[in-house]
């Protein structure tokens, strides 16, 4: 079981009230900050705890005890400003996970400066995420582990039906994670599993193998 935590989720526009609802929805006891009194009244009853503050005065999360979560999201829109002073004063109250929105690359190194421990460009990131299933369009999802190791999740074609993962792998240093079968998941099928239709194949390598792989089928 996932042990309860409490999140400070600061700015409180879509990004930041999505978040807030779903850590709460999990289970998460949540505290949402927003200096716009019209967000806070729109999420009052759907989280822990939401209130109006200003973060650029470091009296406000002094006050609210800031301190004493386990994480918090920085998740400001367009005030540059204030992502840098909440993130910097959320370090300093001793948060040990500050996640932050970047809004330009800029951005996104100052707040590593600042201690920020992740740094988040959603539109950045959606922008590759749908960007790369246009390009690949069997691509179901995918997932980065690191710098280069991916694991992809995409749909067979008619193409490989009958085909075995030996034959669809042809060779790549790639690995077969799972093939998914319906509602049945089937864990390190070997090279001699045969694909039918509807199958969706899960794997694992290095992008640049995956890439090759996937443009060969």
């Amino acid at each position: 079981m996932i042990k309860k935590q409490q999140f400070i989720v600061i700015g409180l526009g879509v990004f930041g009230a999505t978040i807030a609802r779903e850590l709460t929805r999990l289970g998460h006891e949540v505290l949402g900050i927003d200096s716009d009194e019209h967000c806070v009244d729109r999420l009052a009853e759907d989280i822990t705890h939401a209130v109006i503050a200003d973060v650029a005065d470091e009296n406000s999360l002094i006050e609210l005890n800031a301190g004493s979560y386990d994480a918090a999201v920085v998740a400001i829109g367009r005030n540059v400003e204030a992502t840098m002073l909440a993130t910097l004063q959320l370090r300093e109250l001793g948060v040990k996970k500050v996640w932050a929105k970047a809004l330009t690359n800029q951005h996104h190194r100052i707040l590593e400066r600042l201690g920020a421990t992740r740094i988040i460009a959603p539109e950045f990131e959606m922008g590759v995420r749908i960007s790369q299933e246009l390009n690949y369009p069997m691509v179901h999802n995918y997932l980065g582990l690191d710098d280069d190791y991916f694991i992809v999740d995409f749909h067979t074609t008619e193409d490989l039906v009958d085909k075995t993962i030996g034959e669809v792998i042809n060779g790549e240093p790639v690995e077969a994670l799972v093939v998914k079968r319906m509602a049945e998941a089937h864990p390190h099928p070997d090279h001699t599993w045969k694909i039918r239709n509807g199958d969706r194949i899960v794997l694992g390598g290095k992008l640049d193998d995956l890439r090759d792989l996937v443009n060969h089928l």
